[in-house]
């Protein structure tokens, strides 16, 4: 647990990253392009799956089918 905390507060100061002076505007025009936002959805997509997928776990229990057999509709 030492180790994974130094870990993290020696990576926390870590600067972004960088490119050359001739790359950087290619970099920059690659990245903010015409699908900018699919690929932002592309890389966020993990996330939302992975907190569906969590709160889902957590929930579980308190799930119930709406019309469960055997259940008069209201």
């Amino acid at each position: 647990m030492k180790n994974l905390s130094f870990l993290l507060v020696w990576l926390l100061p870590s600067g972004g990253a960088w490119a050359c002076a001739w790359c950087r505007p290619r970099v920059q025009a690659g990245i903010h392009n015409a699908a900018y936002s699919a690929n932002l959805a592309l890389v966020l997509l993990p996330v939302a799956v992975l907190l569906a997928l969590g709160v889902g776990l957590f929930y579980w229990d308190r799930l119930r089918p709406r019309f469960a057999p055997g259940r008069a509709a209201a």
